[in-house]
C-alpha cells in the first residue's frame, strides 16, 4: 500500500469514530509525508493546527494509524503545505460540508419547515451527537422509535433546525405525510381565535388530523390552564394513532412551571435529550459553514480566534460571522485572515469587547476565583498554582470553564489567572468539562451550585 492511500484509509477510519465536526477541523487538513522504520512524520496546514493534533489528538492518530500499518508508530506533526493531487478522487481530503441550497419538488412550505433548516446543513459535534442520533431513529420509524420526542436546551443551540430537519427527512420519505411545524403560542392564538369565531371543530380537526406535528417552544404552554386542557386532548389523540410528535422547550419538562403534571408525563413518556452549546470544534466547523453561506473564505487562525471568542450558542456565531462577512465584501476582502478578524473584533464598530466584561460590579474573575477556592476548599494560590494532584486539576478546570463562561474572558486572560498557562491548557480544561457536562447530572448540578454562590 502507497503512503497516499495508507493516510487515506488512516482518515477515514478517524471519520468514523469522530464527531463530523472535529473530523473537519482537525483531520481533514493533514497528510502523512513519511513512514521510516515505524517513525511517521504527518503534516499540518499550520502551526496552530500542528501543536493542537500533538497535544490533543496523537493518541487518536496513532491508534488510527496503528490499525492501518499493524504496528505499534511514533508520530511527528510538522507544519508543511498540504499537497492534493486530485481533491475529487481523494474524498479523505474534500470538506465534509459545502453549503448549497437545494431545490426540491416537494412543498414542504406547507408544512411550516424553513429550508435552510435540514440535516444536510446541520453541523454535528459532540453537545448534539445523541440529539442528532436519536432523530435519525425518529426518521426511520416516525411514530415507533421515541415518541414523544422532546429537545431541550438554551437559546440558539439547534433545537429548531434539528427538529424541522427531521420533518424534511419524514417528507423527502413519504411525501404525502401531514406534517405541521408551530410555535405552542402559535397553537394558543388559533384555539383563541377558534373560539371566537365559533369553530372549534374546525380547530380540532386541523391538529388531531395531522401524521406529525413539531411543536416549538411548549414552555409557552405553562399557566394557561383551557389551552393545556385542549393541547392534552390533541396530544393522546395523536399519540394513540401512533402519529409522531415531536417538541422543544428550554427547560427539561419537570422544571417547566405551572405545567400540569399530565404534560410534564406524556412529554417524558418518550425520549427527553438535552442540547448542550457547541463545544471548540463544533464551533470552528459553524463558523466555516456561515461564513461559506456568506461568500467569504476565513483563514484556519481567523477561524480558530472566533471559536476561542464567540462561545456563547450558534444564533451569535452566526451573527459575528454575518457581520465580518458584510464588513470583508464591502471592504473588497474575499479572504479573511485573523489580522482582519482581530483588528475588527477590538474596534468599537465591532462592539466585541464588551462581551468580556462583567455584567456586575461583584461578578469579576479574582471574585470567582475566590468562590471556587472557597467551595473546594484550597487556596487560592494553589489553586493557581503547579500541582497535578487529581482535586486540584479537577478544581482549576471547572474554574477556568466558569470564567470563560460566565465572566467571559479571552483565553490568554485565563491561562493567566491560572498561573500563566498557555491557551491550549484552557481550552482542553473549558471543553473536558463541557463534555462531561452532557452526560454528568452531578457535575451539572455542583457547577450550579458554584453559579449561585456567586
Amino acid at each position: 500500500m502507497d503512503i497516499e492511500q495508507l493516510w487515506k484509509n488512516t482518515q477515514e477510519e478517524l471519520r468514523v469514530v469522530l464527531a463530523p465536526a472535529v473530523y473537519q477541523t482537525f483531520v481533514v487538513k493533514t497528510q502523512l509525508v513519511s513512514l521510516v522504520n515505524l517513525d511517521a512524520t504527518i503534516a499540518c496546514s499550520n502551526a496552530y493546527l500542528c501543536d493542537l493534533n500533538q497535544k490533543r489528538y496523537y493518541q487518536l492518530f496513532k491508534s488510527a494509524l496503528d490499525n492501518q500499518t499493524k504496528n505499534n508508530n511514533t508520530l511527528h506533526f510538522v507544519v508543511q503545505e498540504i499537497i492534493k493531487n486530485d481533491d475529487s478522487q481523494n474524498p479523505s481530503l474534500t470538506p465534509l460540508f459545502s453549503y448549497q441550497p437545494k431545490t426540491s419538488s416537494l412543498n414542504h412550505s406547507q408544512a411550516g419547515l424553513h429550508p435552510k433548516y435540514t440535516l444536510d446543513n446541520l453541523i454535528v459535534g459532540n453537545s448534539n451527537n445523541f440529539a442528532y442520533a436519536a432523530a435519525q431513529g425518529v426518521v426511520k420509524n416516525p411514530g415507533l422509535s421515541y415518541n414523544p420526542f422532546f429537545l431541550w436546551g438554551g437559546v440558539g443551540v439547534g433545537k429548531t433546525h434539528l427538529m424541522q430537519a427531521i420533518g424534511h427527512e419524514l417528507l423527502k420519505n413519504n411525501p404525502d405525510l401531514k406534517i405541521k411545524y408551530f410555535p405552542a403560542e402559535t397553537f394558543g392564538n388559533e384555539l383563541i381565535n377558534s373560539l371566537k369565531t365559533k369553530s372549534i371543530n374546525q380547530f380540532k380537526n386541523k391538529y388531531r388530523q395531522l401524521d406529525c406535528i413539531l411543536v416549538d417552544d411548549v414552555q409557552f404552554l405553562a399557566g394557561k390552564e383551557y389551552i393545556q386542557e385542549e393541547f392534552f386532548h390533541t396530544f393522546n389523540a395523536l399519540h394513540l394513532a401512533g402519529k409522531q410528535i415531536i417538541l422543544t422547550s428550554d427547560r427539561k419538562p419537570g422544571d417547566i412551571k405551572d405545567l400540569e403534571d399530565r404534560l410534564v408525563s406524556r412529554f417524558m413518556g418518550g425520549l427527553t435529550v438535552d442540547i448542550q452549546p457547541p463545544d471548540l470544534e463544533m464551533r470552528s466547523a459553524i463558523i466555516q459553514q456561515k461564513a461559506q453561506e456568506k461568500g467569504v473564505d476565513l483563514t484556519f487562525e481567523a477561524v480558530q480566534f472566533l471559536a476561542d471568542n464567540i462561545q456563547s450558542n450558534t444564533r451569535d456565531i452566526e451573527g459575528k460571522v454575518q457581520e465580518i462577512a458584510v464588513m470583508s465584501l464591502a471592504q473588497g476582502h474575499k479572504l479573511v485572515d485573523i489580522d482582519f478578524v482581530s483588528a475588527y473584533f477590538s474596534s468599537q464598530n465591532g462592539s466585541f469587547s464588551p462581551s468580556f466584561a462583567s455584567t456586575s460590579p461583584k461578578l469579576n474573575s479574582r471574585h470567582l476565583l475566590s468562590v471556587c477556592a472557597k467551595y473546594f476548599n484550597v487556596k487560592t494560590g494553589d489553586l493557581c498554582g503547579s500541582s497535578r494532584k487529581k482535586d486540584l486539576v479537577t478544581a482549576r478546570h471547572i474554574t477556568a470553564y466558569l470564567l470563560l463562561n460566565e465572566i467571559k474572558i479571552p483565553l490568554k486572560e485565563v491561562g493567566d489567572l491560572l498561573g500563566g498557562r498557555d491557551h491550549t491548557s484552557i481550552m482542553h480544561a473549558r471543553d473536558k468539562v463541557a463534555s462531561e457536562l452532557a452526560t454528568s447530572p452531578q457535575l451539572k448540578e455542583l457547577i450550579n451550585r458554584i453559579k449561585n454562590s456567586l
